[in-house]
């Protein structure tokens, strides 16, 4: 499936990505129903949820939320503060407003990243406040046992061998960025006992529908270039050919139903931070400083 634009979203039923929105795979829980809802006003404001419609209860999740119109295209003039609120569905009334702050440093698609806790199963409801007009959506919160297992802050980093010019480990190509990121001379268990920090992205830039991969990868890129004495930047694709139709071990190994996912832990392996769906780079500066000393 080709990228779509960078100007649309999948919206009004399908919020973004999840791998199963970026291609054809033949992973069991990637392949699974990814879409949630997205309410439109009057005046045509959407969410455009870019996470999984499915999150863990009880503990703080960033949910980066975007603004788009009834047909999936993102709104001219996104405000720099949005209010959002949210609360179990079908509530009297929902939380206090948060006042979030607009991102978009180094991508090309702005976004506003809400960290919420859910704290009871069943459906939430998050409502949306943008230049006068408002507009809803839901969200599955499910007990973390029913939940893919990702590596979170405090785990440590899965060791496992990732694709290197040296070694593709039968994935081709190992990079569809063009051109191909420099992150591919150590795998990821060498990086792990380099006795450098390690930052670990999976992305694929050529597949990912929401067209956020390849900038993300970027940001990283231009990161690596002070960093790189002291973190050691790995990447590795999420399928396995440019059929996008099988996912890598990568993915498999760290349970992942969406990307780019990025993880970033100490020189023992230790995760001191997580990005996933979609980040600029004040998020990315911010959660890099946690590994480097």
């Amino acid at each position: 499936m080709p990228p779509v634009s960078r100007r649309t979203f999948l919206v009004g039923g399908a919020s973004v990505l999840a791998l199963a929105a970026c291609g054809g795979n033949d992973h069991s829980e990637a392949s699974s129903d990814q879409t949630a809802s997205s309410s439109t006003t009057a005046g045509g404001l959407a969410v455009a949820k870019v996470f999984s419609p499915e999150q863990p209860v009880g503990v703080p999740v960033r949910l980066p939320i975007a603004l788009a119109d009834s047909q999936g295209a993102l709104l001219d003039g996104v405000p720099a503060r949005i209010k959002v609120r949210y609360g179990p569905d079908g509530a009297a009334e929902l939380g206090p407003p948060l006042d979030l702050s607009r991102h978009a440093q180094g991508i090309p698609r702005p976004y506003f990243p809400l960290v919420a806790t859910f704290t009871s199963p069943g459906t939430w409801r998050i409502q949306v406040e943008a230049n006068g007009a408002t507009a809803d959506a839901t969200v599955t919160a499910r007990p973390p046992d029913q939940l893919p297992s990702v590596p979170a802050v405090g785990d440590k980093l899965i060791s496992m061998k990732t694709p290197t010019k040296a070694d593709h480990l039968g994935v081709d190509p190992i990079c569809t960025r063009q051109p191909p990121c420099p992150f591919h001379v150590k795998s990821l268990d060498e990086a792990m006992t380099s006795g450098k920090a390690v930052a670990f992205i999976v992305s694929t830039p050529a597949f990912c529908q929401t067209a956020i991969c390849g900038p993300v990868l970027d940001l990283l890129v231009d990161r690596a270039k002070n960093l790189s004495a002291t973190v050691d930047f790995v990447h590795a694709e999420v399928y396995t050919d440019d059929t996008a139709k099988t996912t890598t071990d990568a993915v498999q190994t760290y349970g992942l139903t969406y990307e780019p996912a990025l993880f970033l832990a100490l020189p023992d392996g230790t995760i001191q931070g997580t990005l996933a769906y979609t980040f600029d780079g004040v998020e990315l500066d911010s959660e890099l400083a946690r590994i480097v000393q």
